[in-house]
Order: structure tokens, then C-alpha cells, then sequence
């Protein structure tokens, strides 16, 4: 019997807020390699994530996150500002954030320290690096929500 990461049948869901196609196409594909039980909902600007966060509209039905992707580079509102305004809503003040991002400053990942981010990761150049991510989001999950066996 293998151990998966599974909590009462149910998988991690996620909410991936990236505007670039490129980045979730290749997100997606790793979610798949990894054979890792998620779901990945992505919205391409903060507008529409607080949709699907608020359960609005085409989102009504949507579940809740476990955890949030967060792209830095995003139109409209940049992801710091998004941050700070998640981290002032009392419904999301702790919805465990990782920053997917194509910034390596260190000035960004000090903001983002301070705003109780989970992760930050630097976009790999290399598509086969998003294995990465996926193993830490295997680990979150477990740390998390424990095991179940699962045959």
C-alpha cells in the first residue's frame, strides 16, 4: 500500500493567479507528472481571484482553497499590493501563500517574508525544475493534513 497525501478522500486545492500562458501550461503538466491528487484553478489577475475567493459569480460553486499560487508580475495590481491586501482580510489572513514568481530580489522575497508568505520560488528556467514545486506542495499537504493510507 502506498501513502498519499489525502484528507478524508479529498484533494488539495489550489488557486493559481498567473497571467502568463506559458507558466501555466508548464504548472500544469508538472501537477500532472507528479501524479500529486490537486486540483488547480487558475485566474490570470487579482480581479478574478477575489471572485473565485469570495465564491462570485462563475466562481459560486467553486471549493475554497488550501493554498494560494501567487504570480508577483501580474497586470492591473502587482502581487505585493495583493498580498497586502490578503493579509488584511480577516476570510484570507491565513491562507498559506506561495509566490511563483520570476523574481529572484531580494528585496521582493524580504517583502514577502514579512507579509508570512509559506514559499517563495523563483520561476525555474528549466520546465523539469516545476518538479520542485510540486514536491513542496506534497510536503505542505502532509505537514498539514497528515497521511491516509490509501491502497
Amino acid at each position: 500500500m502506498a501513502l498519499k497525501p489525502k484528507v478524508a478522500g479529498r484533494i488539495l486545492e489550489v488557486l493559481h493567479v498567473e497571467d502568463n500562458l506559458g507558466d501555466v501550461v508548464l504548472l500544469k503538466k508538472a501537477v500532472k507528472d507528479a501524479g500529486f491528487p490537486m486540483h488547480l484553478n487558475t485566474v490570470g489577475d487579482w480581479d478574478e481571484a477575489l471572485q473565485f475567493l469570495n465564491r462570485q459569480g462563475r466562481y459560486a460553486s467553486s471549493p475554497p482553497p488550501d493554498v494560494l499560487l501567487l504570480d508577483l508580475n501580474l497586470p492591473k495590481k502587482d502581487g505585493m499590493t495583493v498580498l497586502v491586501e490578503l493579509r488584511q482580510n480577516p476570510a484570507w489572513k491565513s491562507l498559506p501563500v506561495v509566490i511563483l514568481t520570476s523574481s529572484d530580489s531580494d528585496l521582493d522575497r524580504d517583502w514577502a517574508v514579512r507579509l508570512n508568505v509559506s514559499h517563495f520560488v523563483t520561476k525555474p528556467m528549466d520546465p523539469d525544475q516545476y518538479g520542485e514545486l510540486m514536491k513542496y506542495l506534497k510536503e505542505f499537504w502532509v505537514k498539514s493534513f497528515g497521511t491516509r493510507r490509501t491502497s
